[in-house]
Order: structure tokens, then sequence, then C-alpha cells
């Protein structure tokens, strides 16, 4: 009899220090995203990472989670997590009150860095503009911007207010740039991350497109992991507790 209580008291204990999450075997999670760097990159050897995605890897990690990465069209994001009809979530959304009606969302993973204006090299003398206020005022001057894409509450505001002469397009960000060069349009809204990102994959072409800085946009909007209505709170409570853990 003894015997048997010490074996169960050993068995006890090593429960007890076993990581939590990883006791009975790691749930899984599948996980989103679009080639889009440098937020989300699938290298040559397969691996998953970016800036969106390295802190999403390093909390589902620490919390017992496995992520199963799956490469779809932000369209089809959105519509997976919609239809809620699988656990599924994806990295780097703004968070929204549009979004919030039928999406989760975790902590913050990650803030970008304030925004900037792209313009061509040899037209970015007609953008004097000090503000974003006053560029979109600008009737001369047009916009080209992503078709349902979300530049954050502060740009989709003004946006809203001036309502400057706009060419949208379905093309991604890299796609927008050479419409850039190709002079679609006069200029376009992005992050310094991309801008960089994007100058390295242009090459010579890189040298065509400047930032400029505005002084009214704010300090970069805050990205999240947004999640279909079936993901759990608790997932979601572990995956923030480990999230502030990595993040000390």
């Amino acid at each position: 009899m003894r015997r048997k209580h010490l074996s169960s008291a050993v068995f006890a204990l090593a429960l007890m220090a076993w990581p939590i999450g990883l006791a009975w075997g790691a749930d899984t999670l599948k996980l989103v995203y679009e080639d889009r760097p440098p937020y989300y990159i699938t290298a040559k050897n397969g691996d998953v990472r970016g800036l969106a995605i390295d802190p999403v890897k390093s909390g589902l990690e620490k919390a017992g989670i496995e992520p199963k990465w799956v490469v779809s069209s932000a369209k089809r994001q959105i519509a997976a997590i919609k239809a809620n009809r699988e656990v599924v979530c994806s990295p780097g959304w703004f968070k929204k009150p549009e979004r919030e009606i039928f999406a989760k969302f975790s902590n913050s993973i990650y803030q970008d860095r304030p925004q900037v204006v792209i313009a061509r090299t040899d037209n970015v003398h007609r953008i004097p503009h000090k503000t974003l206020a006053q560029l979109f005022k600008d009737p001369k001057l047009r916009i080209g911007a992503k078709l349902g894409y979300s530049y954050g509450t502060f740009v989709d505001r003004l946006l809203g207010q001036h309502r400057p002469a706009m060419v949208r397009s379905a093309q991604d960000t890299g796609g927008l740039v050479r419409m850039l060069l190709g002079r679609r349009f006069d200029y376009m809204v992005a992050a310094p991350e991309e801008v960089s990102s994007l100058a390295d994959s242009l090459g010579v072409a890189g040298n065509d497109i400047t930032s400029v800085i505005m002084r009214d946009i704010p300090p970069g909007n805050y990205r999240y992991l947004m999640c279909s209505k079936s993901v759990s709170d608790e997932i979601l409570r572990r995956f923030n507790e480990a999230l502030a853990f990595t993040s000390k």
C-alpha cells in the first residue's frame, strides 16, 4: 500500500511540474496569412516569419498552442472568420468596431511606426503639404488605395471627411507601388516598414520612390490577432498571458 501511495504522489508532482498547456498535448490553432513583407514572409525553407508573425509564434509556443499556418488572401481570411465555421485566426489586423461584431481580438501584437506618404521622386515637388489633411484637400492630386483596406482610424476618418480624388485597386502594396511608378496616381499612404521592404525588392526602381512625413500623422496603428468567434476565450486568455510574458 505504501508503495502505491508513493507512486501516486510522484505522478502528481510530475504533472504539476509539467509546463501549463503541454500536460495533455498542445492545442492546435489554424492561422491564415498572406505573404506581405515585412509583416508576413514565407521563407524558402517553409518557415513563416515577419513583424506580425514573430510575436504570435512566440506567444503560441509559450502558451502551448501549436500553430497551423495556411496561406490565404486577405479577402478569404475575412470570409473564413466571418463564417465562423472553424477555429481560425489571422495575425496583424487592425481592430475596428465593425470587425468586433464578427471577430474576437487578442491583445496587441505589434505597433506600426507612424505612416508616411509615398510619392515618385520626380513628382514629390507637387506635395509641399505639411499635413495629411492638407494633402487630402488638394483636388489636383490623386491617392492610390487598396480596395476594402483599412489604413487605421485616423487616415480612414480623413479619407471619409475630405474625399480626395482616389484610384482604388485590388493590388497589394507592391502592386500599388508599381501603379504609382506607372503614373496611375500621385501618392499613397503606407507604413515605413513596408516602404523599406519594397524598396529592397524593387531594386533600382526603389530609387524612384520617396517618403514624405506629415506632421499630423499620429503614432502607428496597433495590430492584433483576429479570430473567429469559435476560438474559445480560454485560448485567447492563454495567448494574451503568454504574449505579455514574452514581450517583457
